[in-house]
């Protein structure tokens, strides 16, 4: 699962490239590469990469996140960026429902993330954020290998190997106790360079979409 932003109105620097275009012409449908078509495999890497060239071009066209990399970083920017972003806007990167930010919002975001990269404090999040993504790593290493001996001993008991939803209720119970102590902090990288991209998009985006 991830979380794919368009720009409403993104700042064009250059066009995609004619060989793009005459791809869609033979092998799309409403914009898209028709996947219903047998479309040679060269063709679909040819196309992939005239695409990513595009979104490199044109940094207001297109951010992705995958889930674990958005949380951390939507939850910074609406801490940051308290002063413009109101719990509704806030509550729109929560869920990949079509939901927009304005242009004038996406801008100012722009503003106070190039404004916090360049007096530090991203880089000093970034440091703090990893170091607890450290420790919860190696915490989470030890709920893994107590999970591991309960698999072994219920393994032995009944000569099955189960799934934990189908344990006897009272390993189940274990299980699920030994589970609730993993630290979900190591699920959820942030990096500088993130942030760094994010702040392009915003900047060129022309206001954006979370789909």
């Amino acid at each position: 699962m991830g979380y794919d932003l368009y720009g409403v109105n993104p700042t064009v620097n250059s066009e995609y490239p004619p060989r793009y275009n005459e791809i869609l012409k033979k092998y799309g449908k409403n914009g898209w590469l028709d996947w219903s078509k047998d479309i040679p495999e060269e063709v679909k890497n040819e196309y992939f990469n005239l695409q990513n060239e595009y979104q490199t071009n044109n940094p207001g066209s297109y951010f992705r996140n995958n889930v674990w990399y958005w949380r951390p970083l939507w939850d910074f920017v609406c801490h940051h960026c308290s002063g413009f972003l109101t719990p509704r806007d806030c509550s729109k990167g929560g869920h990949n429902g079509g939901e927009r930010i304005s242009k004038t919002k996406s801008v100012k975001i722009a503003k106070k993330l190039s404004r916090l990269i360049a007096d530090g404090t991203v880089a000093h999040y970034e440091k703090e954020h990893r170091l607890s993504y450290e420790i919860a790593k190696v915490h989470n290493d030890e709920v893994d290998e107590e999970l591991d001996e309960l698999r072994k001993k219920v393994k032995k008991e009944t000569g099955k190997k189960l799934t934990p939803a189908n344990y006897p209720k009272k390993y189940k119970e274990e299980w699920d106790k030994i589970y609730a102590k993993r630290n979900w902090h190591s699920s959820y990288p942030f990096t500088a360079g993130n942030v760094e991209e994010f702040a392009k998009f915003c900047m060129q985006s022309g206001g954006f979409e979370i789909c």
